[in-house]
């Protein structure tokens, strides 16, 4: 299966092999992880998809996932899957709700202001107590941009950018 790297989406990552049998642990961080099922061809790759493998057996094992893909039966053919990310065939975008963005899709975006003032550039997502957060990074560090609106007010796939109308003190340190 040959797929364009704009046209997947990243929906888990590897861990680490797992026993002496093929297996490799995995997080899995999609929120529709019941796409995830033996049969299913799914892409590795350290930015995007470099192979497709059929998912021959998943299972869950204390909170990680536990893949055995086609073909592979060692540990040692598993070894060079370690940190590769897991994507699906983009048409599974359509499928979802809206304002739903997929971490590999905000990675690297321009974070910037509506006037289009330049913050920075979006590194990370990660979730947070309340809410998920962008960690942007600035001229001066990282700054945790929490991932809601009215603070996050826009995300353009097409121009990669995250405009956003922070409170005060969030970048500039002047917090009250």
């Amino acid at each position: 299966m040959s797929v364009d790297p704009i046209e997947v989406l990243a929906v888990g990552r590897v861990r680490r092999p797992h026993g002496i049998h093929g297996e490799v642990l995995a997080d899995v961080t999609t929120d529709f992880p019941e796409r995830i099922v033996a049969g299913v061809e799914i892409g590795l790759g350290a930015t995007a998809p470099e192979r497709w493998l059929r998912i021959e057996r998943v299972r869950l094992h204390k909170g990680c996932w536990l893949f055995t893909f086609a073909g592979i039966t060692t540990c040692d053919e598993v070894e060079p899957l370690r940190l590769l990310w897991l994507f699906f065939p983009a048409q599974e975008r359509s499928q979802l709700p809206a304002r739903f963005y997929y971490e590999h899709e905000l990675i690297g975006m321009a974070c910037t202001l509506a006037d289009g003032t330049p913050l920075g550039e979006v590194t990370e997502l990660t979730s947070g107590a309340g809410a998920a957060l962008l960690t942007v990074k600035t001229g001066h560090g990282e700054v945790l941009v929490p991932f809601t609106s009215p603070i996050v007010v826009r995300v353009d796939l097409s121009t990669r950018s995250v405009v956003v109308d922070p409170p005060r003190g969030l970048f500039d340190g002047d917090a009250l």
